[in-house]
């Protein structure tokens, strides 16, 4: 992945930064951050119920009409040009899908097919898609996005991530993303702060994208074709999506819940010995442990380029200093690199693979008192992460350290610090340059 997500500083600042460094995007529609899938089984195409007469679709108050209902055997929005099908509906299909049936989705291209299963719990992204590709509407449509091992999207009428049906649709964030999700692009927070999903943009992942979960409309799942949208490049045309039914599914089972693991103390800075690798997800679980409020913590981040003294806040943030002072001393951050330096403005630390999907495992509740604390030049504080359920949270162990004093925001930050010598150190640092340890000094 080329650059970093950008969810801790749009977060922090409520708008979203552009940061390069070695940090996974997010996908793009109509500046969309982003932006589907096996033993036989019965399946029958789905065939729309004959109509006596074609109805036509309500209109809104400009005159647009909302997407048609289905009719069997015909694609009446394939013989429109992609420019006719841009904003062309004023909302989608009345509902057509029937309740408890599973569809699968099969997009066709020229170097294969993809087959999807569609989530029967997200029921208007469900029907919106359904409708939309039994009318035709993304016959001949291409593949306007590729990033290689991170998602290919696809869907715009205008080609260019700017287009769409002339509507959106309501927020469902309740899947994950694995590999081979199938989901809705949209615009960023800052325009669509309630998350609504673009009208026909989906993206699929190629990879386990765990950063977007909580943000983004999943819908559906690959369960056969995934060799194909590895192979898929920009402009590559969806010659059609077909929908069929089946009657069982056949999506992944579920993981079990995994026992839960958390660090515990231990002599001689054993994580230091694991290569970086080993050191990602070590733990599933935050160890249960306040250090005395009344006691003053002094963390040296030691490195080629000097010294950099930080006074941790055991008053504000007991746990969330609990959990970085038993990391620091398991070794933890020994020889870690620098994960991402955006200039002028913060750098993170503790990110074994240099991702922020990257860290030790677990995520911590936000302290409330930490959250009150204000941004200054020096600040310590975990980065923000957005679980599954969308519950804002911070990383077990990336943290960031702040270049400067930043205006308070509605969004919560896990403050644990201040760097109280070596800002000079700090600002010197690169992306890649080691933290040799992490020592810890009661006082």
């Amino acid at each position: 992945m080329k650059i970093r997500i950008t969810a801790m500083l749009a977060l922090l600042l409520a708008l979203v930064l552009a940061a390069c460094g070695p940090m996974p995007t997010t996908p793009a529609a109509q500046e969309p951050a982003p932006a589907a899938p096996t033993e036989a089984v019965a399946e029958a195409t789905v065939a729309p119920p004959p109509a006596a007469a074609a109805a036509e679709p309500a209109e809104s108050a400009d005159g647009r009409p909302i997407v048609p209902a289905p009719v069997a055997g015909e694609r009446p929005l394939a013989a429109l040009s992609a420019a006719e099908r841009h904003e062309r509906f004023s909302g989608p299909a009345e509902t057509y899908v029937k309740p408890g049936v599973i569809y699968l989705a099969t997009i066709v291209t020229s170097k294969g097919n993809i087959v999807a299963e569609l989530y029967q719990d997200t029921p208007e992204s469900l029907n919106n898609f359904v409708t939309l590709a039994l009318n035709g509407y993304y016959d001949g449509l291409t593949f306007h996005r590729v990033e290689p091992g991170f998602v290919i999207q696809g869907g715009d009428p205008a080609g260019d991530g700017t287009g769409g049906p002339g509507y959106t649709t309501p927020a469902e964030i309740i899947h994950p993303h694995p590999r081979g999700a199938l989901a809705w692009a949209r615009t960023s927070d800052q325009v669509n702060p309630e998350r609504r999903s673009s009208g026909s943009q989906f993206y699929i992942t190629l990879d386990k994208t765990d950063f977007l979960d909580g943000a983004y409309t999943v819908f559906g799942h690959v369960i056969e074709g995934m060799e194909v949208a590895d192979q898929i490049a920009v402009g590559d045309v969806i010659e059609r999506i077909d929908i069929s039914e089946s009657a069982v599914s056949r999506l992944p089972t579920p993981a079990p819940t995994p026992t839960p693991y958390a660090p515990t103390a231990q002599a001689g800075r054993p994580l230091a010995q694991l290569p970086l690798e080993e050191r990602e997800g070590i733990y599933n679980t935050a160890p249960e442990l306040a250090l005395d409020a009344d006691r003053v913590y002094q963390a040296t981040i030691e490195t080629d380029k000097g010294n950099i003294v930080m006074e941790l806040n055991a008053e504000a943030a007991p746990l969330t200093v609990g959990n970085f002072v038993m990391l620091a001393n398991l070794g933890y951050y020994d020889n870690m690199p620098v994960a991402h330096v955006q200039a002028d403005t913060y750098l993170i630390i503790g990110s074994p693979a240099g991702r922020p999907d990257s860290d030790v495992g677990y995520a911590l509740e936000i302290e409330a008192a930490a959250a009150m604390q204000e941004v200054i030049t020096g600040t310590v504080a975990m980065y923000p992460v957005q679980t599954s359920d969308g519950s804002l949270k911070a990383s077990g162990s990336q943290f960031f350290i702040s270049f400067m004093a930043m205006p308070q925001s509605a969004t919560p930050l896990d403050i644990f610090g201040v760097v109280t010598e070596g800002m000079d150190v700090v600002q010197q640092l690169a992306i890649g340059d080691l933290v040799n340890q992490i020592t810890i000094v009661e006082k």
